[in-house]
């Protein structure tokens, strides 16, 4: 499975172990990177680092609830969270929480992706998970 954007994937949400990897594939890994836009970049390690910071139940939670049904959605329902996500993304957990409770701001989304944005907020960032090479 290829770990880089495109426009049917969202962005990646942790550091794929280095372990696995040959040389040449780390270098390979390490060039595309470079070659990302700076504030593709930063998102990057944003996301990295917040995946490094979640509890093994977290990881785990997302990796065999969160990820599943993020990938079972249809991208328009997938778009939608990510909108909200986006305006999560940087706000103190009370306001986030208030948001998320708020029906004006979740008008139109299923129970199911209410839930998703739920678990997807509390990573605070902008995009969606992609799974770990673990």
């Amino acid at each position: 499975m290829r770990a880089y954007n495109s426009p049917n994937r969202p962005p990646n949400a942790y550091t794929p172990p280095a372990r696995n990897l040959s040389p040449q594939e780390l270098r390979r890994n390490e060039q595309q990177f470079n070659r990302l836009p700076p504030q593709q970049q930063q998102e990057m390690r944003e996301r990295a680092n917040a995946w490094r910071q979640l509890t093994p139940e977290q990881r785990s939670h997302i990796k065999n609830d969160v990820l599943p049904r993020w990938q079972q959605l249809p991208p328009q329902r997938q778009r939608a969270i990510q909108q909200r996500l986006g305006v999560l993304k940087n706000m103190p957990e009370s306001a986030r929480n208030q948001h998320l409770n708020d029906p004006n701001f979740t008008r139109g989304m299923t129970e199911e992706d209410k839930s998703t944005l739920r678990d997807l907020s509390h990573l605070h960032i902008g995009g969606a998970p992609e799974p770990p090479n673990e």
